[in-house]
């Protein structure tokens, strides 16, 4: 469409026979020339144009992936719910055979608390930047929280996650904290959060850190579900009677607690409190997953505006290609409509000068118009 003003204007326009010719192709080359400028200030203001709009759509894709990874994370955090609650129902069954007859129940307690581990490995599975059913800051119990952008402005999306899994720790009376290890079974006493590990002193006069196993060395005394208070003891040398310790039980998540808590399964009582428990974190679970639920709605919301930001630049790339389609037929119509004009005008006055010459060519006596008078 461009190319037919880029030749010579006789390939363009075809040629006139008779002297007008070279007038006419030089008409011809320079409204190619002007052509061939408009059309450069028509493509340039264009490729200006497609070149703002693919800066801004690289903007938008770099958002809209931000927003993917938030969709990813709200994805696993309802995969890693499903697993959970799959758990749950398997500790049921767990407790459920620990009170049969002929059943081991210290076999029983140790597969009840690899499967809480399990549960909390589940919930922290993620790492920060995509989780939001673990990772919780175990200074102050704040779940994980998932930050990104949500438009080209300054826009951004705080998704505030939950704990799906189960944490604890233990405050005691004299102001040091009993802190769980999650995912290794053990109890450690310290000073404050975060603080110096305690020290105890063995029957052989070796001093040793308080870090004790859940499995084997911990026993529940005594606990006041609604004030929280509790008794426990634990032991870290078998020659020497178990240290008792009275605080306050401070749980985050779906409130399980490792089996020593439940006394290993060993009564219809203890069973009883374990089951209490499971069918609480049953309940917890799901309200963990309305959280999962929101969080989704949110995400929705800022993809949906994000793509309907995409939509419109790839419209508004459609409408500079055909603004330039429409502005490069226009030029290339006016150019023509020049051409033939003036194409038209010389061959009048060709026409013209033919009948001129032919009116008074019995007055020229020569070329150089000398006139004879007659008297």
């Amino acid at each position: 469409m461009v190319g037919i003003l880029q030749g010579s204007g006789s390939q363009l326009f075809g040629t006139v026979p008779n002297q007008t010719n070279i007038l006419l192709d030089n008409i011809r080359a320079n409204v190619a020339d002007r052509f061939q400028e408009e059309k450069k200030a028509i493509d340039d203001t264009a490729a200006s144009s497609v070149k703002a709009i693919d800066a801004q759509n690289e903007r938008l894709i770099t958002v809209k992936a931000q927003i993917n990874n938030a969709k990813i994370a709200v994805e696993n955090g309802h995969d890693s719910i499903k697993t959970i609650r799959d758990t749950i129902f398997a500790l049921r069954t767990t407790v459920a055979i620990a009170g049969e007859k002929g059943e081991d129940p210290k076999f029983r307690s140790e597969e009840f608390d690899t499967k809480v581990n399990s549960i909390n490995d589940e919930a922290n599975s993620g790492g920060p930047a995509f989780n939001l059913v673990g990772n919780i800051n175990r200074t102050d119990f704040s779940p994980n929280q998932i930050e990104y952008r949500s438009d080209l402005g300054v826009g951004q999306t705080t998704l505030t996650g939950t704990h799906a899994g189960s944490d604890y720790r233990i405050k005691a009376s004299d102001g040091t904290f009993w802190i769980p290890e999650l995912g290794t079974d053990t109890i450690t006493q310290r000073s404050e959060l975060q603080g110096i590990v305690g020290k105890t002193t063995l029957s052989d006069g070796t001093v040793i850190d308080k870090v004790a196993s859940t499995r084997n060395a911990m026993k529940l005394v005594s606990y006041d579900e609604k004030t929280h208070d509790i008794t426990f003891q634990v032991t870290f040398d078998p020659n020497v009677p178990p240290e008792t310790v009275t605080g306050k039980l401070e749980r985050d998540g779906i409130g399980l607690m490792p089996a020593w808590f439940y006394n290993n399964l060993q009564t219809s009582a203890d069973r009883k409190r374990a089951f209490d428990a499971i069918e609480k974190a049953d309940v917890e679970l799901t309200s963990r997953e309305a959280v999962l639920s929101a969080a989704s709605t949110q995400v929705k919301k800022d993809d949906k505006k994000i793509d309907e930001a995409l939509n419109d630049l790839t419209k508004d790339q459609t409408k500079v290609y055909t603004d330039q389609l429409n502005k490069t037929q226009e030029l290339q119509i006016k150019a023509q409509q020049q051409i033939q004009a003036m194409q038209t005008n010389l061959e009048n006055l060709s026409s013209q000068q033919q009948n001129y010459l032919q009116a008074f060519a019995g007055f020229v006596k020569s070329p150089f118009l000398q006139f004879s008078i007659r008297a």
